[in-house]
């Protein structure tokens, strides 16, 4: 197995640990974190520019994940994205939605609530257009998920 480098952000804020006890998950003993392979990941899968134009993921952008996953604008809880279950956490800053996926880890080995994947669409999404943008392709299974808007 290969091994990574991991970072981690922190512990899941109370709002996050309560959305997930709502729906029969346990967040308290797991952490945030990410990983040098999911930063690999999303610069090889959304950080061209040739083909992502401006909703290419950059650098800088890493450094907003410790905000989104503390105070995001919307969040899809307990979701199931290939065959895993994950979170979304969803931010608009400056006219961008962010979106940001963590795959929830809760082994003897891991606890972690660790990154998978993160993007960008380059206006305001609403909550329809966020759930079908996660949804598509039947990618991500949000059917028994808490889903939040956050004031």
């Amino acid at each position: 197995m290969d091994q990574f480098d991991k970072t981690i952000i922190g512990k899941p804020e109370p709002w996050l640990i309560e959305a997930a006890a709502a729906i029969g998950l346990d967040f308290s003993g797991l952490t945030h974190e990410t990983t040098d392979h999911f930063r690999n990941h999303v610069i090889n899968r959304h950080g061209d520019p040739a083909k992502h134009g401006t909703a290419t993921v950059t650098n800088l952008d890493f450094d907003k994940i410790p905000a989104i996953v503390k105070s995001p604008d919307m969040a899809i809880i307990g979701a199931v994205r290939w065959g895993n279950l994950c979170n979304v956490y969803i931010k608009i800053e400056a006219g961008i939605t962010y979106l940001y996926f963590d795959e929830v880890l809760d082994s003897k080995r891991n606890k972690a609530l660790r990154s998978s994947t993160f993007y960008k669409v380059t206006r305001p999404l609403i909550l329809d257009e966020v759930l079908k943008n996660v949804a598509r392709n039947d990618k991500t299974d949000i059917s028994k998920a808490k889903i939040l808007t956050m004031p």
